[in-house]
């Protein structure tokens, strides 16, 4: 999957911002469980091109991170569960892998003088 060119800049960096410091977060188990469904959206906006649901989600996500208090009675705060986790770690790879392909391949385009008027050995 990669990066649809209806994400612009400031969703994508949001969105890389929001999955980084994700695994920092400490919520109660239901929190978690909206952050899964709105890391399936999410996932479904990068592989439809949908910039506008990428926009909405990323706001959500927002939205939904850590709060300083929590109600009395209410459960325990816990890490990321795995499963997010894992759902994390593919947006991530999504969202930057393609973009840290093509930097490595102007890299070894250079590194072969590949763009400067000479030609790499046949």
């Amino acid at each position: 999957m990669e990066r649809p060119e209806s994400w612009d800049a400031e969703t994508l960096g949001d969105a890389l911002d929001l999955l980084q410091d994700m695994v920092l977060w400490e919520l109660v188990p239901e929190r978690w469980e909206h952050i899964g469904l709105l890391l399936s959206r999410l996932e479904v906006a990068l592989a439809t091109g949908e910039g506008d649901e990428a926009r909405d989600v990323v706001v959500e996500l927002e939205l939904s991170g850590p709060v300083r208090a929590n109600r009395i009675g209410s459960a325990e705060r816990s890490g990321i569960p795995e499963l997010v986790l894992e759902r994390r770690n593919m947006l991530v790879h999504s969202l930057t892998g393609e973009r840290d392909r093509e930097s490595g391949d102007q890299q070894d385009a250079s590194r072969m003088g590949v763009g400067r008027g000479e030609h790499p050995d046949r």
